[in-house]
């Protein structure tokens, strides 16, 4: 469940992002140990509006250059009825979130070479209480 990658990821916390980039299709977030990849929309905002949405004009240019070296501070579920999705807080008080329309697979979450093996997630939009750690049996 996403509730686990949660508990276990957030002791790692922060992690830095050295790059971003969207192609239209898939987005993806890395670190130096650690990198995210997803089939899904995703929008940055804060509390009062809308920073940047995937579909935006000019969002393939500027995603790279919002996130570059900010900092993931806390990961929250999205509050919807399919709790699947993660919603990244950034240090900057921004969140990016990530809407699964996708069946198969719709983003990957690895953690590596943080001093504990933390593991891949593969969110499971079809059985959410399947979705575990590849590593985690």
């Amino acid at each position: 469940m996403i509730e686990r990658m949660i508990k276990k990821v957030s002791q790692h916390l922060p992690l830095k992002i050295l790059q971003a980039s969207w192609d239209g299709k898939a987005f993806h977030l890395y670190g130096s140990d650690w990198s995210f990849s997803a089939l899904s929309a995703w929008r940055i905002s804060t509390n009062e509006k809308l920073v940047l949405g995937c579909y935006d004009d000019g969002s393939k240019e500027e995603i790279s250059i919002l996130l570059k070296d900010l900092e993931i501070v806390e990961i929250q579920i999205q509050e919807t009825l399919l709790r699947i999705d993660p919603i990244f807080v950034l240090s900057n008080h921004q969140k990016i979130e990530i809407f699964s329309i996708e069946t198969y697979e719709p983003w990957t979450f690895e953690v590596s070479g943080l001093g504990l093996d933390v593991g891949v997630y593969v969110a499971s939009t079809q059985e959410p209480k399947d979705f575990n750690s590849k590593r985690d049996h």
